[in-house]
């Protein structure tokens, strides 16, 4: 999840910093940076967020022409100094992002050969390893080579070496790594978007392709380097990665669905769905983590509505260790927003391998997961910068839905009638976000007066049950404020224990044929004395009494697409109560966007 940037250029500190600012997302526990100076490598680390770094190397300038770079997110040892990346052995320095599995034992087998080893890291045995094969007199590349070998584990790094020759070495296992070819220098990354405006192509090495980037040029050390160019445009990341007018890169992104949602109406994708034949399909088994589980489980209520396909959800760190079925005529989707996820790569890497047929659902075309399944399908939210994610989850269903037409359409489930409603229901997605968003001024009264409780309950009913589990992940993951979601039938077999003055529960109650069973367990909470927030629909106002504060109206919404606008109000809610509590919202605690560990 850590981020790592490296380059050789005539003034490298300058790339790296800007390109560590750019995969802050991805963890901001501590960062620090390596350069060759003066035939020295020079190594400086802080604790705590990337600007310290840089208040440290504007007191203290460094520069040179090769640099690593490395933000944090803790996995083994504590967010401190000492276990900052990168590491330094010698004239060995090293930024790594992933997990070494075996590095206990390495651990004891340099102890034996009389290393100090002084991080509590697995990352650290990497220089070592490689210090000590080259005081055997091995080259560089055997250095670096016979050190890979011993690994185990995912790994993207970042190899400084400063000898007889300087060379900055790039290779990766199972975690995501860029090279690029600028016009004034070499460049390698976590991602593109760490490279900004010096680059316009770039390109994905392999698996164990070790590469050496000097000023000169890219060259693959241990076979002949067979490089697919991407192209990309030099000012969009820079665009992608301005707040605007807005406080926080969630509150921007948030407010950018309206345009993506109208967008997806007329993407060239929409016409890919008949790829997919549906008609021979007994089942559709959907693997996700986080928020693209909640994704996975709305489309499996419209699959089994609209085409009548059995669908069956799974949890991505769970699929592969259960030994699942995979039936003949079987699709397995995989949902990752960055396409990079360990736990839903090793799940597709598990059902490749039992010969089942995969699709993948990405929001980054050139990721693992998009590159390792059969085929894939864009969700086209475009870089998302907060932590928590809110555009790419309504993406996710927008290819869903879209999908769901399709199969309804192939199989005939239901009437030509229907089939043109959900379509038509589809175009009004737009207009309903817009109309929601104009409504953030109530959201934030309610969120003032929610904010005040420690712990709060989410129920939903029926399709938008998975809207208000996303509703309760929503504000722990940004406010930290404990709360939990349950399909509102199941209140009466456990969570009504639970119910007093002190927990506050927020029914998610919009106008539609489960909302008369709704308000019996809106009842069943008043009358145990907890304190009611209510998103729904106006005529719930009718039958329960409420503030002004404690009330946020949503539209009417045909059930279709229920939950393309009932989740705005669940992002508004997260955003605004963590804002009341003077969050860091882009930035949560303990999170990471990009999740390339298990």
């Amino acid at each position: 999840m850590c981020g790592i940037i490296g380059a050789v250029t005539e003034s490298a500190i300058k790339p790296v910093l800007a390109g560590l600012g750019r995969l802050e997302y991805r963890g901001y526990d501590s960062s620090g940076i390596s350069i060759v100076i003066n035939n020295e490598i020079k190594t400086r680390k802080v604790q705590g967020k990337l600007k310290k770094l840089k208040h440290i190397l504007a007191e203290q300038p460094l520069d040179g022409e090769y640099a690593i770079g490395h933000t944090r997110w803790a996995t083994h040892g504590k967010a401190t100094l000492i276990n900052a990346h990168p590491h330094q052995c010698g004239q060995v320095s090293v930024v790594h992002n992933g997990i070494i599995e075996n590095h206990l034992q390495l651990k004891q087998q340099l102890l034996q050969w009389g290393h100090i080893l002084k991080s509590s890291t697995d990352s650290e045995v990497i220089p070592h390893l490689i210090n000590h094969y080259l005081s055997l007199q091995m080259t560089q590349e055997e250095a670096i080579e016979r050190t890979i070998r011993q690994l185990k584990g995912s790994y993207a790094l970042g190899v400084l070496i400063n000898g007889v020759e300087k060379n900055l070495y790039a290779i990766k296992q199972g975690s995501p790594l860029v090279i690029s070819e600028g016009n004034d220098g070499a460049y390698m990354a976590s991602d593109a978007m760490a490279l900004g405006r010096d680059i316009n192509k770039i390109y994905y090495p392999k698996d164990n392709e070790l590469i050496k980037l000097n000023a000169d040029n890219v060259q693959l050390c241990n076979a002949s380097l067979n490089k697919k160019i991407h192209y990309v445009n030099n000012t969009y990341y820079e665009n992608i990665i301005s707040k605007g007018k807005y406080s926080s890169f969630m509150e921007k992104e948030i407010f950018e669905q309206v345009d993506l949602l109208s967008n997806a109406m007329s993407k060239q994708q929409a016409s890919s769905y008949t790829a997919i034949n549906f008609t021979k399909l007994n089942k559709i088994t959907i693997v996700a983590c986080g928020t693209s589980y909640y994704a996975a489980a709305v489309a499996k209520f419209w699959f089994e509505k609209y085409a009548n396909i059995s669908v069956a959800i799974d949890i991505a760190s769970e699929y592969r260790y259960r030994s699942p079925i995979i039936t003949d005529n079987e699709l397995t989707i995989f949902v990752s927003q960055s396409g990079e996820t360990a736990d839903t790569l090793a799940a597709l890497a598990y059902a490749k391998s039992k010969k089942a047929q995969t699709l993948a659902l990405v929001n980054v075309c050139n990721s693992s997961i998009a590159r390792e399944a059969g085929f894939f399908f864009e969700i086209f939210a475009g870089p998302e910068i907060g932590v928590a994610s809110t555009k790419a989850f309504t993406c996710q269903l927008a290819v869903f839905y879209k999908m769901c037409i399709e199969a309804a359409k192939q199989r005939a489930f239901i009437s030509h009638t229907e089939l043109r409603k959900l379509a038509s229901y589809f175009q009004l997605v737009p207009y309903l976000i817009k109309k929601v968003l104009k409504q953030s001024s109530d959201m934030k009264r309610l969120a003032k007066k929610l904010s005040t409780y420690s712990n709060v309950l989410f129920l939903g009913r029926g399709i938008v049950t998975p809207i208000a589990q996303e509703g309760a992940l929503k504000l722990k993951e940004i406010s930290y404020i404990h709360a939990e979601a349950y399909a509102a039938g199941e209140l009466k077999h456990g969570p009504i224990a639970l119910l007093d003055e002190q927990m506050p529960v927020v029914v998610l109650a919009p106008k539609d044929s489960l909302t008369d069973k709704l308000l019996s367990n809106i009842q069943e909470v008043q009358a145990r004395n907890a304190p009611v927030f209510i998103i729904g629909d106006a005529c719930i106002r009718e039958y329960i009494n409420l503030q002004e504060d404690e009330f946020f109206e949503l539209p009417s919404i045909p059930e279709s697409i229920l939950p393309f606008i009932t989740v705005l109000p669940m992002q508004l809610l997260a955003l605004y109560c963590a804002q009341a509590l003077e969050r860091n919202v882009d930035q949560p605690r303990n999170l990471a966007k990009s999740v390339t560990v298990e």
